[in-house]
């Protein structure tokens, strides 16, 4: 038999998703169409002791449920996304990045002991794997089935679905596109101990990194203080040849992870989210130049490469259809 949803006093199938970021953890109550209802925010703070990140989600779910005339009484399930690394079937976060001294953290069992609910109200998931439940509902990857997101910012994030279903692995790190080898003994990045991974070629830091290693007197770059990814579009837009052959180049690496996802789970639609995907098709006209390129002569290109639009409140919409899924 399968599990009664709970209705809300309309008769409305309501559920919250809650998103627990770097910088701010913000709650959304969502019914059954992925309509976002409402919304409350608030900043992470300096205090990341579990138990008072805890009483921080409950005062922003009763925040968003007091707002729309609701009660907790009237939810049928609660979903909340984090990035690190976790298990997402017993619900714990095994490390978290963006938080300090999460170790082990069993999130659903402390969230269900906090709403005085069975754990099987509470779903954990990836942030990234988040994004894609969002887009694959209500988004960009609507009514896909093999899909492959990519989050483009400090690092390169990925999740990836097929058949409907998103690809976890045995230990639930599937979709670490971002640490795939790209370049052999290539570039170092970050705190993973390998070189030459893809993120070091073609995340946002790694755009504002190469940058400033060779950069020429005259390129129009040299004359900012500080230099970020941003400013590299802008000014390759505006005719910077140096900022071109950055974006170019950049281009050709994010072509190539995208083949290499291609030749790996054989997706229909590449994804981009995140803040080099704020490019828009600057960006993604040249990535689709280079896959042509690069793609093998078997066949035609098929697969569509994308702008993700789910946007900021991606994280807390797949969030709550995390949680709408484990319903079922």
């Amino acid at each position: 038999m399968g599990k009664r949803p709970c209705s809300g006093n309309d008769g409305e199938r309501l559920f919250v998703g809650v998103d627990l970021g770097g910088t701010t953890i913000s709650a959304g109550l969502v019914n059954a169409e992925g309509t976002l209802l409402g919304i409350a925010s608030d900043a992470v703070g300096e205090d990341h002791r579990p138990h008072a990140i805890i009483q921080r989600i409950r005062a922003l779910v009763e925040v968003v449920l007091r707002g729309n005339s609701r009660t907790l009484e009237d939810l049928e399930a609660l979903g909340v996304c984090t990035p690190g690394l976790m298990d997402s079937r017993s619900g714990v976060v095994q490390a978290a990045a963006n938080l300090r001294g999460w170790r082990e953290v069993p999130l659903v069992e402390l969230l269900a002991e906090e709403f005085h609910w069975e754990a099987s109200k509470v779903t954990l998931e990836n942030d990234t794997n988040a994004a894609l439940l969002a887009e694959a509902w209500t988004g960009a990857a609507a009514g896909i089935k093999h899909i492959v997101l990519l989050t483009i910012g400090t690092g390169i994030g990925g999740a990836i679905m097929c058949d409907g279903q998103l690809l976890r692995g045995s230990k639930g790190q599937a979709g670490e596109i971002g640490h795939s080898i790209l370049v052999p003994d290539g570039r170092t990045f970050g705190g993973a101990g390998v070189s030459g991974i893809f993120e070091g070629y073609a995340s946002c830091s790694a755009v504002a990194i190469r940058a400033r290693e060779l950069m020429p007197p005259d390129s129009s770059l040299s004359k900012l203080e500080a230099v970020e990814c941003e400013d590299v579009f802008k000014h390759a837009a505006a005719g910077d040849s140096y900022a071109t052959e950055l974006v170019q180049e950049t281009a050709k690496y994010l072509a190539l992870g995208c083949i290499n996802c291609c030749r790996f789970v054989d997706p229909e639609l590449i994804l981009f989210s995140g803040g080099m995907a704020e490019a828009g098709d600057a960006l993604l006209t040249e990535v689709r130049r280079q896959f042509q390129k690069y793609h093998w002569n078997l066949e035609p290109v098929r697969v569509k490469l994308k702008l993700a639009s789910a946007g900021r409140n991606a994280g807390l919409l797949g969030a709550a259809r995390a949680a709408m899924l484990s319903q079922r």
